[in-house]
């Protein structure tokens, strides 16, 4: 009995006299060992949040830029590419057309077009030679490859090389829809690159972006895929910020809506 009595003094006179420098420092290290991981956590946390947050305003940046491509894609009339056919006849060694328009009426490109994309309608055509451009590739009739249109005057288009055949009037001269499979350089008729050159270009005026207290960089580049019928536009994007490290970055095709009126 007095042996616990004693012991509880003791312990008495312990508490009494308070913690000790070794438990008060051992305390205060674990302490601040808790608020050191604690800090660190928040600071990662906080890290997360702000590269998630860039990433969410970089890939809208970019899915607005695509759906302006879209959108000029989509308005892409198709009556303007294709088909018109011969106003006179051509001899072989020609190298100079005369074009007219086809009108309703005129069983295959009747057929082809939908009554909102016949002239006149929501695609109107002002001429035998809208929507032709220098650099183009026509297909003549039948023929077996492409001519490319080196001028453009009033009705008339120039191309090289020559015709190669007696064409009758009323021979049909097909634009862009048209290009054939064996092509060599059909790419350059096709509705990709027609489609590319249409597109806004990006420059220092709008291809920088301030994100998260940083200054980012947009950048897109276009290729026309060098497959017939060539109507593809390959795009690919990538934003970067002020050390150059990629934030956000995709790949997709356009196809204008054009290419899918083609007869």
């Amino acid at each position: 009995m007095t042996h616990h009595k004693l012991c509880f003094h003791w312990l008495v006179k312990q508490r009494s006299q308070g913690f000790t420098l070794a438990e008060v420092l051992a305390s205060i290290l674990v302490i601040s060992l808790f608020t050191i991981a604690a800090m660190q956590a928040i600071v990662v946390a906080a890290f997360f949040q702000a590269d998630a947050r860039k990433f969410a305003e970089a890939s809208h940046w970019i899915q607005d830029d695509l759906e302006n491509i879209k959108i000029v894609a989509y308005d892409l009339c198709q009556t303007k590419f294709a088909q018109r056919k011969l106003a006179a006849s051509a001899q072989s060694t020609d190298t100079t057309l005369t074009l007219a328009l086809i009108e309703p009426g005129e069983s295959d490109y009747d057929q082809a077009m939908p009554p909102e994309y016949r002239t006149g309608g929501a695609c109107p055509v002002t001429s035998p030679t809208d929507g032709f451009r220098v650099g183009d590739r026509v297909l003549i009739g039948s023929d077996s490859g492409t001519r490319q249109i080196t001028a453009i005057t009033g009705n008339t288009i120039t191309i090289t090389p020559s015709v190669g055949g007696y064409r009758g009037v009323g021979t049909r001269v097909y634009a862009r829809c048209r290009i054939q499979p064996n092509e060599t350089n059909g790419i350059d008729g096709g509705f990709g690159a027609y489609l590319q050159t249409l597109i806004p270009p990006l420059n220092s005026n709008n291809n920088n972006r301030p994100i998260v207290n940083d200054t980012f960089t947009l950048t897109r580049t276009p290729t026309t895929r060098a497959e017939a019928p060539f109507q593809t536009l390959e795009l690919a994007y990538s934003v970067r910020n002020s050390n150059n490290r990629v934030v956000a970055q995709l790949s997709t095709e356009v196809v204008p809506n054009a290419f899918f009126r083609c007869p």
